[in-house]
């Protein structure tokens, strides 16, 4: 089996299907994490149930300047939400619509996280919305609001399932002793035999397995299945070719297999560059420091997500920012306000990320660097207060403020252009130089 996913993967081939080629050019996308603990909002989404975590994500948000949450439940705790799962203000169409206007071309929801519950009615397993909220499908509420508004349809999937796990895994974190159980309680984790063994994995593998197949077969067409953790038996569980044969146009990420259509970097931009034939896409927390809705939410400013999405053009990838429903299915009015002025930015400067390629940032510019057949895009971070150099260049024939057209005053010497951004001119977002020759 090992040696059969290490020649699959050595001979994989990034889907050539005519409806895929999408990605490489969608520039902005929304991630959305949604589950079992928006109920209370006391912790984030899974990993609030894991003993440990506690200091790690307060530290965290200590750094941040934001204020330190309880962000430990026991498991038993956590899932008990599931009883009071109700999200009766559940408007997916309102969260996407306003997507859709700030610019995003697709969407990627949270179907299952590793916390097990399944946001849609499975036949696999007893924790789904089948048996806690009389069959409601929250996942196909969610792909309705993706056609509706345009936006292709992304699901994300966690392999590893904490509450199928529950008898047999310790919720300490990181392997730290004692093991403990589903009240944080030292147990004492069962040894199985090599047959109890073989049985558990192909139990758990038939699960992973039959959910997969259900949400590529119950909602017609999907653009992007977004696994996060191993399958349990890799390609022997479903193995991407099977994936295809249900979804021929389909995208699929490499956490799942080991290898995928692109790369997904997380929470961190790259600290080189990929190469120029592969395609990927950094996701990245949207609020303040949790995946899952918080109590307390906040967001980060806008001048930091159309940095980094300046960041991730340059280098020709695509940016998912994420977003965390609460209990009710509502996002914030912070969002909707966030996605307002994203789509008054994309009405000026859109330009600068859409239909463009990546640009030699930092090899010959000290900004990100977007460009077309007719101009460049030089990205100015609202607290960027350097001269801007361009080198290596021909000398422009106009170099504007896209979002005035204003002409900007700038040197060209030594085939190096030079410019300070004038103050009068600057936002709090990022603003775009425009250059052409």
């Amino acid at each position: 089996m090992i040696g059969n996913v290490a020649v699959e993967s050595r001979d994989y081939t990034r889907t050539t299907h005519p409806d895929a080629q999408w990605f490489p050019e969608a520039g902005l996308g929304l991630f959305i994490h949604w589950g079992l603990s928006s109920v209370l909002g006391k912790c984030d989404l899974s990993w609030g149930m894991i003993n440990g975590e506690r200091g790690k994500k307060e530290a965290n948000l200590k750094v941040h300047g934001l204020p330190a949450v309880g962000v430990r439940m026991t498991p038993n705790e956590y899932w008990e939400q599931a009883r009071h799962f109700n999200p009766d203000r559940y408007d997916p169409n309102k969260w996407l619509a306003a997507a859709k206007k700030a610019g995003m071309e697709y969407c990627v929801l949270t179907t299952k996280h590793h916390e097990g519950f399944a946001m849609w009615p499975s036949d696999f397993g007893d924790f789904s919305t089948k048996n806690y909220m009389g069959g409601r499908d929250l996942v196909g509420e969610y792909v309705q609001a993706c056609r509706n508004n345009g936006l292709k349809v992304g699901f994300y999937y966690s392999p590893p399932d904490w509450r199928w796990e529950r008898h047999h895994m310790s919720f300490n974190y990181g392997g730290r002793k004692p093991d403990l159980g589903m009240d944080h309680e030292p147990i004492q984790l069962p040894v199985l035999s090599e047959e109890e063994q073989q049985k558990y994995d192909d139990e758990f593998n038939a699960y992973v397995r039959g959910q997969v197949t259900e949400l590529l077969t119950r909602y017609g067409k999907i653009d992007i299945i977004w696994f996060d953790g191993n399958l349990p038996q890799k390609a022997d569980t479903i193995s991407i070719d099977e994936i295809r044969a249900l979804q021929p146009g389909i995208l699929v990420n490499p956490r799942g297999h080991g290898y995928g259509d692109y790369k997904t970097p997380e929470c961190r931009f790259p600290q080189q560059r990929f190469d120029q034939r592969d395609w990927w896409e950094l996701c990245y927390v949207y609020s303040d420091g949790a995946w899952g809705y918080l109590n307390h939410e906040c967001y980060k400013p806008n001048g930091w997500l159309l940095w980094e999405l300046g960041k991730v053009r340059s280098w020709d990838g695509n940016f998912l920012p994420n977003v965390g429903p609460d209990g009710h299915g509502e996002l914030p009015h912070a969002y909707y306000q966030r996605m307002e002025e994203l789509a008054q930015w994309m009405q000026h400067s859109g330009e600068a990320i859409k239909g463009v390629t990546g640009g030699p940032w930092p090899e010959q510019c000290n900004v990100p660097v977007t460009r077309n057949d007719s101009a460049w895009y030089l990205h100015v971070h609202w607290v960027w207060d350097e001269t801007v150099e361009l080198t290596d260049v021909d000398e422009p024939a106009a170099v504007t403020c896209l979002r005035t057209g204003d002409a900007l005053d700038y040197t060209y010497e030594n085939r190096t252009l030079s410019l300070v951004f004038p103050s009068r001119l600057k936002t709090i977002l990022t603003d775009i130089v425009k250059v052409v020759w």
